[in-house]
């Protein structure tokens, strides 16, 4: 397994201030943030991919894990197309993932409505994805999967295919309800009670797992990994199982100021390693 950081960590700040803060703590992989006013730190829509390649090679990185770029793919056929943009600019990028969530539900729109909408939707950009070669990995993000346990692999059983995939965020189903990004803003429905086991999600999607969002949180807050709610180790172990030999990105979502989230990301660093060490995979 591989070690990243997300650079949404320093999100009210441009994309070289992230790059060379999270090079400057030892990370060899990155993951760039797409998400509009959220962290738009890159956008496929404007942004050359070769120039974007070279910026982040001469920061010294082994490479980008994922591109993160969240829209509502049920309600918004903007969504839709923003998503296939990314993948095409990540093809040309040299990013082998693109990672995106399903969004909400319309007012009064049922699950087994909006999963017609998104067999469709899913159908098409798993083409575009194997075209370009690029996987487009859900994560447990929106409002069907948060809902329960069975949202998320319900999602991913719609299409079949190798390159529709997942990216397991370890907090999210842990904590709340709904988190979506679209051309008008951001909203977030985090803090809701749940039952729902981080653990027992990830052992029900791990066969498709391709990148994972090394997250710990204490209620609704992200902290440093290892310091707060999230069983990390009970997930890193059900990966272990499965072979996975992705990037583990460290992820808050970066309100700290900078010099809190240098701490945060180094301080998170180590104790990745650590805990690899404690299975007994050694970081590559």
């Amino acid at each position: 397994m591989k070690i990243g950081c997300n650079t949404v960590a320093f999100r009210q700040h441009a994309l070289d201030f992230a790059l060379e803060k999270i090079a400057d703590v030892g990370y060899e992989w990155v993951e760039v943030e797409a998400n509009l006013q959220w962290c738009p730190h890159a956008d496929p829509w404007d942004d050359d991919p070769l120039a974007f390649k070279d910026k982040v090679a001469n920061y010294g990185f082994n490479g980008v894990s994922a591109l993160g770029s969240h829209r509502e793919l049920i309600t918004q056929e903007q969504g839709v197309k923003d998503i296939a943009r990314a993948l095409e600019w990540a093809a040309e990028a040299a990013v082998p993932i693109v990672i995106t969530g399903e969004g909400r539900l319309a007012e009064g729109m049922t699950t087994d409505e909006a999963f017609v909408i998104l067999k469709d939707r899913l159908t098409y950009l798993a083409e575009v994805a194997e075209h370009h070669q690029v996987h487009l990995a859900m994560e447990d993000h929106g409002a069907i999967s948060l809902a329960s346990l069975e949202g998320l692999p319900q999602i991913i059983s719609l299409v079949t295919s190798d390159w529709l995939a997942v990216n397991f965020d370890t907090a999210n189903i842990h904590r709340g309800d709904y988190v979506g990004t679209d051309r008008g803003g951001y909203e977030w429905k985090l803090g809701a009670a749940t039952s729902h086991d981080e653990v027992e999600l990830i052992r029900r999607v791990a066969h498709k797992v391709v990148h994972l969002h090394f997250k710990d949180v204490v209620g609704r807050n992200a902290v440093t990994a290892g310091t707060g709610e999230i069983n990390l180790m009970g997930c890193l172990r059900i990966l272990r199982e499965t072979g996975f030999d992705g990037v583990l990105s460290y992820e808050t979502e970066g309100w700290e100021d900078p010099e809190d989230a240098v701490r945060m990301i180094s301080d998170s660093k180590r104790y990745m390693i650590h805990a690899l060490h404690t299975i007994g995979i050694e970081p590559t």
